[in-house]
């Protein structure tokens, strides 16, 4: 029945062929009736011969639909033969009079008005007005004592002609106004439908631009990366380190563009799974600190040594998140601090809120823009000229409120114009390892003493020293501090003293050689003095924990030593006697991925196409594979099944990575989906780079661990 149903009046049945059936379906119960009532009164054979036309011309109308398909004329048809003969003729054997008048004329006054349209509907119109009042006329005459007093006839008349133009035009209106809105409905329907081609037409424009800024953009990161590898002068690498943040500051922004057309469209979906938090922080502090090199700003962290190390969320969005409200700080403060500050709360046995606060000394904001701090573009400046100093696009705010929301957490600000602003965000997470990010298993045997001028830095030490149970006392002053050596000397076990700072006490440091120095310097700091363990600003339990859990008291950093770390480990090898095949259609891309594996200790071959690699691989074997996702000819999928359909036993083990500049959300579902086993974006981040060879090639070619880097 509910199949019948909607073959008849389903939606996706023409407007025609359902007016056809409600008219057939309108007919055949009116057949039953008038049958009915012919049987119960009596009535002649002129009655049911009557009838019987009437159903032959509606089989007819039926087999004129079946051959030509025209269903709007068969209606058409229908709806005369029910107007003109069927019901006219009843009525006057009926002899009924104005009692019954509406029965008869009334129903198929409706049935004319909701199924014709157009010029049917006024043909039928007329038709049925001119058998209406003459089957009452005619009806009235017969029945009229004393042959028939035409006088008589007005009244009906009159009652029946207003009844008939009335219900005539109110049904037209009505229908003509359904028809109105109908129309009105489809253009809207349509408008959407645009709309969101238009919205997916941009959400593939921004993903396909992101594509190609980020594959030049690979280049010229990777080979910053080649050129800090070596052995260059200190401005050198300065120079190459603004390039590179430049590139960074560039691709935020295209990530900051394609974030937003999803919050427009309200399409931000959360992709979680575990994640280690302290490469995360140790990632964003470093990024920061490196924006600030060379200002007048000081960063400052205080990070709850107690927030679990690993828990479950959207490492991603949290990470853009932290980067914005960051990059906001730095962008409005030109003198003073930021300080970061991560704490936590338990929420339940296996879930935390993350706090998070971002403060800064900046210009302000002033309390009239505070209800549209969060809005699309709005940015914190007094006129136009001075937003235009301001890097950035005004999305970055809007963006954190929404990846939040999806978060289901709080975003609030604090602010004092010309004094600064706190922004504080609180996210729920699962935890998944309860083990605290940062501890120091010895601390009860450790004392530190903290040399500093930098009353905030000694702060920042001080609590993260406090968080790990390690005893520490403060001194600013040279002389109480030779004096607090000379009596403690076996309490104490490190002294911590500022780059600026070590020269003023290098005599003392030098006297006490029992007592470890260790020099807290700035980030890009490479001339710092040798002989003393490092530590790089700013202070958190994390690098003070991980200090103490991996130095070795009493050895010093030599000259060489300090020029391997500051070369960033790349000119060290991590495999020996392995092959790698690099497939990508981009030359430069080739050269730079080239020159990073050969760095990492491969023998490295390349091939511009996805054919080209089945040659090579044919002939040789590798250990790994990366291949780019977006080639011509065949992409990478193509290329991935077309190796693993090859009859060599060891291309089904080996393990294949797939290169991609789309940041789209799910890109790395998909390509894993697609038969991959991992995903590397583009611009390759050479620390990315060396854990996935690390998790990836055979155990046995490795000469040393990442965590060794």
């Amino acid at each position: 029945m509910k199949k019948a149903f909607k073959s008849w009046f389903g939606v996706d049945v023409p407007l025609d062929i359902v007016n056809f059936n409600i008219s057939l379906i309108y007919l055949c119960v009116l057949y039953l009736a008038l049958l009915g009532n012919g049987v119960i009164l009596h009535f002649g054979r002129i009655y049911y011969y009557i009838l019987g036309v009437a159903v032959g011309l509606t089989a007819f109308a039926v087999g004129y639909v079946l051959q030509t398909g025209n269903y709007r004329g068969a209606s058409f048809g229908i709806t005369l033969l029910l107007e003109a003969i069927v019901l006219p003729v009843i009525y006057i054997i009926d002899n009924r009079l104005l009692s019954f008048s509406l029965i008869y004329f009334f129903f198929p006054l409706l049935i004319t008005a909701f199924i014709q349209s157009g010029r049917y509907r006024v043909i039928s119109y007329a038709v049925f007005s001119v058998f209406c009042i003459a089957s009452i006329i005619f009806v009235y005459l017969r029945n009229v004592e004393g042959g028939g007093n035409p006088d008589k006839v007005y009244p009906i008349i009159d009652v029946m002609t207003p009844i008939l133009i009335c219900t005539m035009f109110a049904t037209t209106a009505t229908l003509e106004a359904l028809r109105y809105y109908r129309h009105e409905s489809e253009l809207a329907e349509q408008t959407r439908i645009e709309a969101d081609m238009m919205e997916r037409s941009k959400d593939v424009f921004l993903m396909n631009m992101s594509h190609e800024i980020r594959t030049p953009m690979n280049a010229i990161m990777s080979a910053g990366e080649l050129i800090t590898a070596r052995s260059i002068s200190a401005d050198t690498r300065q120079n190459v380190q603004h390039i590179m943040n430049a590139c960074r500051a560039l691709l935020s922004t295209i990530d900051d563009l394609l974030i937003f057309s999803k919050v427009e469209n309200k399409r931000i979906l959360l992709a979680e799974s575990p994640y280690e938090l302290k490469p995360l922080l140790d990632d964003i502090i470093n990024m920061i600190s490196v924006r600030l090199m060379n200002t007048d700003v000081k960063l400052y962290t205080y990070i709850d040594p107690n927030v679990p190390r690993v828990l479950f969320g959207d490492m991603i969005r949290l990470r853009q998140v932290f980067i914005n409200l960051l990059n906001n700080a730095v962008k409005y403060t030109s003198k003073g601090h930021i300080l970061l500050r991560v704490r936590m709360s338990e929420l339940g046995h296996d879930r935390v809120i993350l706090h998070v606060d971002v403060e800064d000394t900046g210009i302000g904001i002033k309390e009239e823009m505070l209800p549209t701090l969060f809005d699309d573009y709005v940015r914190v400046a007094d006129n136009m000229n001075e937003s235009l100093k301001r890097e950035g696009t005004g999305l970055g705010l809007s963006i954190v409120k929404a990846i939040i929301r999806e978060f289901s957490g709080t975003i609030d600000v604090r602010s004092e114009y010309n004094k600064g602003s706190v922004f504080t965000f609180e996210v729920p997470q699962k935890v998944v390892d309860h083990t605290p990010i940062a501890r120091v298993i010895d601390h009860d045997d450790i004392g530190v003493i903290i040399y500093d001028d930098d009353r905030e830095s000694v702060r920042e030490l001080g609590l993260a020293l406090k968080d790990l149970k390690i005893r520490y006392v403060t001194v600013d002053d040279r002389d109480y501090l030779n004096e607090l050596i000379e009596d403690n000397v076996s309490e104490y076990t490190h002294i911590f003293v500022s780059t600026e700072n070590s020269e003023k006490v290098s005599d003392i440091l030098s006297h006490y050689r029992e007592m470890v120095s260790v020099v807290m310097r700035d980030v890009g700091d490479t001339e710092s003095e040798t002989g003393y363990d490092k530590i790089t600003k700013p202070m958190s339990s994390i690098n003070v924990a991980e200090y103490f859990d991996e130095s070795e008291p009493g050895v010093a950093e030599t000259e060489e030593e300090l020029d391997e770390e500051i070369t960033n480990n790349l000119n060290r090898p991590l495999v020996n006697e392995a092959r790698a095949i690099v497939v990508d259609d981009n030359m430069t891309n080739l050269i730079v991925a080239d020159k990073l594996l050969r760095n990492l200790g491969f023998d490295v071959v390349t091939a511009d196409s996805g054919s080209a690699a089945l040659g090579l691989i044919s002939n040789m074997q590798f250990d790994i594979i990366f291949i780019d996702y977006m080639m011509t000819g065949m992409d990478g999928v193509d290329t991935l099944r077309a190796i693993r359909r090859m009859p060599k036993d060891w291309v089904a083990g080996v393990p294949c990575i797939v290169l991609t500049a789309d940041a789209h959300d799910g890109a790395k579902q998909m390509l894993i989906n697609a038969g991959f086993d991992d995903y590397l974006s583009k611009p390759i981040d050479v620390n990315e780079l060396e854990y996935m060879i690390d998790r990836y090639v055979d155990k046995r070619k490795l000469i040393r661990n990442v965590s060794d880097a």
